[in-house]
Order: C-alpha cells, then sequence, then structure tokens
C-alpha cells in the first residue's frame, strides 16, 4: 500500500510537469474555481522510531463575485510504523478539514469571515504548516500555545489593514470561536485578536497575538513575532515567542537559498540551508501540547528546488532534555499544483 501511495504521487508530479512544459500562453482564469494544494512523502524518525507519511494536502476556492470566495483545505495523512518495531510497516490514513470558511471583502479595510478558519495566533499556524511551505517538516515546541484544542476555530472572525502607506502597513484580525464538537468541526470556545506592522521597504514585519482560552480553565496566551526577508537578500527569517499558563518558549528560524553564492553552478543554486533554534520552559506542570520538562531543540534543513513546485526536503535535529536525549530525521519530498476548475483556463 505505501509503494502504492507513494508511486501514485510521483507518477501524479511527473504528469503535471510534463502538461505544465507543454502549456501554451496562459489565459486569464477570473473568478473561477480553482483546486489547488500539495502532497508529500516524508520518512520520520524519532528517537529510534520510523514513520512513514505520505499527505495530501487539497484547498478549494470558489469565488462568488469580487467580493466572496469560499475557501477549505483537508488533510490526508497516513501515519504507517513498523509492526512491533522491526516488521513490515502498518497504519491508517487520517482525514480532517483544515477550514471550511466564506470570507466576505466588504471593504478595503475589512474582511468578515465566518465558519471554521485557523486561529491567528502568533506566525506558525496561519502561514507555515502547510507542507509545500515550511523549511523543517515537524511544528515548533510552542506550536499548542494558541491552537488548543484543534488549531481552528468555528465562528466569526474580522480581519484587514487598519492603514496603508509606501512606508507601512498594520494589520489586524479579531476573533470569536465556539465550542464545537460535531465531526469534522471541533473547536474551543475562545476569543482573541492578532495584529502587525510591516515595512516594506526593509520587508520587515512585527507582530503579537492575543487569546482568551473560555473553556475548563480560563488561561490567556500571548505571542509575539517577527518576520524578516532582506530585500536584496534570499534570506527568510522569523521568531516567535510564546507564553501561556502550561509554559513559555520560543523558537527562531532562518533559511537561506544559494542563488547569490559567486561559485555556486546551476545545481547548487537551487539548494536551501535552514537552521531552527527553539526552547520550552514548562509552567504548573506543563502539559496540553506542551513539554513537562525543560527541552531544547536545534536542528538544520537541507532542501532543494527541482522546481518551483518541487523540491526534495531533509532536516535533522537533536532534541534534548533531563528524561532522555532523542535525534529527528526527516527526509521525503513536497509537490505543490493547482488548477482552473473551468475548461480552457490557466
Amino acid at each position: 500500500m505505501k509503494i502504492i501511495l507513494l508511486a501514485a504521487s510521483l507518477l501524479f508530479c511527473t504528469a503535471q510537469l510534463s502538461a505544465q512544459d507543454a502549456e501554451s500562453e496562459p489565459s486569464h482564469a477570473g473568478h473561477v474555481p480553482v483546486l489547488s494544494g500539495g502532497l508529500g512523502y516524508v520518512y520520520n524518525v524519532n528517537g529510534g522510531t520510523s514513520t512513514l507519511s505520505p499527505i495530501i494536502d487539497p484547498v478549494l476556492l470558489l469565488a462568488l463575485g469580487s467580493h466572496v470566495l469560499v475557501e477549505s483545505r483537508a488533510d490526508f495523512v497516513g501515519v504507517f510504523q513498523r509492526r512491533n518495531g522491526n516488521g513490515d510497516y502498518t497504519g491508517q490514513v487520517f482525514s480532517y478539514v483544515d477550514y471550511a470558511q466564506i470570507d466576505w471583502l466588504a471593504n478595503t479595510h475589512a474582511m468578515v469571515v465566518a465558519g471554521k478558519y485557523i486561529t491567528p495566533f502568533g506566525i506558525y499556524a496561519e502561514r507555515l504548516v502547510p507542507i509545500w511551505i515550511s523549511t523543517f517538516q515537524s511544528n515548533p515546541l510552542t506550536y499548542s500555545v494558541g491552537t488548543r484544542t484543534s488549531g481552528a476555530g468555528v465562528g466569526g472572525q474580522l480581519r484587514g489593514v487598519v492603514a496603508q502607506t509606501n512606508k507601512y502597513s498594520v494589520q489586524y484580525s479579531a476573533y470569536f470561536s465556539a465550542f464545537s464538537s460535531v465531526y469534522q468541526l471541533d473547536a474551543a470556545r475562545t476569543t482573541g485578536f492578532d495584529a502587525s506592522v510591516y515595512f516594506p521597504v526593509h520587508r520587515f514585519e512585527v507582530g503579537t497575538s492575543y487569546q482568551r482560552f473560555l473553556q475548563q480553565r480560563h488561561i490567556n496566551s500571548e505571542a509575539a513575532y517577527v518576520s524578516w526577508q532582506p530585500p536584496h537578500i534570499p534570506l527568510d527569517v522569523k521568531a516567535e515567542y510564546d507564553h501561556s499558563y502550561y509554559g513559555h518558549g520560543y523558537w527562531i528560524q532562518a533559511a537561506y537559498t544559494l542563488s547569490q553564492v559567486p561559485v555556486a553552478n546551476s545545481f547548487f543554486k537551487r539548494m536551501e540551508l535552514g537552521g531552527r533554534m527553539e526552547q520550552v520552559f514548562p509552567l504548573n506542570g506543563g502539559g496540553n501540547g506542551l513539554p513537562r520538562i525543560d527541552t531544547q531543540r536545534p536542528g538544520v534543513a537541507l532542501n532543494y528546488y527541482i522546481r518551483d513546485d518541487l523540491r526534495l526536503v531533509s532536516s535533522y535535529q537533536r532534541q534534548f532534555s533531563s528524561a532522555k536525549d532523542v535525534n529527528i530525521w526527516n527526509i521525503g519530498f513536497t509537490y505543490r499544483w493547482q488548477w482552473p476548475l473551468w475548461p480552457g483556463r490557466e
């Protein structure tokens, strides 16, 4: 089954690449439905336990005129591990709806969102989770802060741009989520906001998030983050600090593409080097997705872009804690696609 999934994924990528090479002049799609998303196949070794994970993440975009957009993303993730530690691989495929929402662009300063949406907390959940985007194929140790219990909210959201000039822009989002135990629409009762300032000349952003968890123990969670992509250097730096009742910690990562290295040939110019450092310090016993003891995890990544939409990924991380030190390896590939669901459109 695993071999079939891998072969089908590779065949899918090959067919799409051939089709794209044969395309002629692009046409304007206009307001037509689009099926986008990505797929990947990752081999993971965590503390000696190996896991095979084929992943497909389809994204549906349905524009209803120029002011309304229906969008949804689903996950189909396979988790296969060796039977009894050394036998054949066995497991199952899990399916999950990440979000299913309706966006109404009221004006240039406000967009109303209703449905199931990704919780706008910090920089990672909304922007870096998709397999075709992330430099590392593992989430930061503090990822659960602000994303309990499912990483999504069910309710309403208001977001937009407060002000925008040539020197800066200020964005915001505010939301309320009701408790839901409905299958594929599970969410916790929360409220909160996110805001950031972006400086386009320097391509630098600084932001903050706040959330109030309104179930069981009512707790506050806060985050502060930065993002920087120097205008003349192929470097991407992101960092975030998270704090909650159960602990606090940070992560910082950088990715550098070798496209500007003078001695690099065309092969090495497609390489991306990444590094990440993260630490967590539990409070009140930790838990709720956070480690229960002080933990730190440095790591490096090496990714290779065969094309802009097809890459090979690999990473190594070493996790240190008083309980046990473990090695974490990842290797695989990711592919990004988008199809207009309308004849003759691209």
